[in-house]
């Protein structure tokens, strides 16, 4: 399987990236720092050519990219996100992905919106990677976790059989 990546797309990223990071009072300083979720309903083949693929996207996109606070948070379960901080070039890498495991279940995404907003404020970009088969159950838990800032920060990338876009 080959990721679609079309010119379009790759446009319509990098234009979202740039309407985020400058979001009156986000982006400032020298160092940003940024989370990617993975969502583990997606496919480990789909994952492992989709997030590397983004990820060069967003260096070549500029100087702001070279130096970046990387979190890596692999969300499992409703209750279950696993948090790392890595050099982002790592992800890039073959082999990164091996260990990666695709877990099938129904997940609630206010959840998740939860969890990042705790956990995650100091993010000026968080990228969520899902293939969009998650639930909402409460709408109002996850408008109230989007509240003050998650919600202008947070950029979905949908992956299908087809490729890439935004969600």
């Amino acid at each position: 399987m080959s990721m679609n990546l079309s010119p379009v797309f790759l446009h319509q990223f990098r234009d979202q990236v740039q309407r985020v990071l400058h979001v009156r009072g986000n982006f400032t300083g020298p160092v940003l720092e940024m989370t990617l979720v993975t969502d583990h309903s997606v496919d480990r083949a789909q994952m492992a050519e989709a997030v590397p693929a983004l990820l060069r996207a967003l260096k070549q996109q500029g100087d702001v990219f070279r130096n970046v606070r990387f979190n890596l948070a692999d969300w499992l379960e409703d209750d279950r996100v696993e948090n790392r901080v890595i050099p982002m070039m790592t992800v890039v890498v073959n082999g990164f992905f091996d260990t990666y495991r695709q877990l099938p279940g129904e997940k609630r995404i206010e959840c998740l919106y939860q969890y990042l907003k705790f956990y995650h404020a100091r993010s000026k970009l968080i990228l969520l990677v899902t293939d969009g088969k998650y639930c909402l159950k409460e709408e109002e838990a996850a408008r109230e976790a989007c509240k003050p800032f998650l919600g202008k920060k947070l950029i979905r990338i949908m992956i299908s059989e087809d490729g890439m876009e935004l969600g």
